[in-house]
């Protein structure tokens, strides 16, 4: 976490880490669709999402704060990942409320409501 030590200096006090509460738990995904991919191109895919979830990637991804879709990794044992840094407020498992994310009127509501505002 680059923003870590970057606080310190600019700041004058250690970066600290906040959990909403009730939060909306994001869920990194992805997808190989089907409809006009011929097989080369969706088993390239295929290799490359494979790619991303082995604990050497998931790894990097954690130490940019991001939590591994790979439940093995244990985030503490990552080099340089805000969990193993002593960074005030960076839990493995934050004791927060976690709601479901809002339905798709809810969120064409709030598109149209920021499109309007800006």
């Amino acid at each position: 976490m680059h923003r870590s030590s970057q606080a310190v200096t600019n700041q004058g006090q250690p970066y600290q880490i906040y959990y909403l509460d009730p939060t909306i738990e994001t869920v990194s995904t992805a997808a190989i669709l089907s409809q006009d991919v011929d097989t080369f191109k969706a088993n390239a895919a295929k290799k490359f999402l494979d790619f991303l979830t082995q604990p050497e990637q998931q790894a990097i991804f954690a130490q940019y704060g991001f939590r591994p879709v790979n439940n093995t990794i244990d985030l503490k044992s990552i080099p340089n990942s805000p969990w193993n840094q002593n960074i005030p407020g960076a839990l493995i498992n934050p004791s927060v409320q976690t709601l479901q994310p809002p339905n798709a009127q809810i969120i064409t509501e709030i598109q149209r409501t920021w499109e309007r505002a800006n």
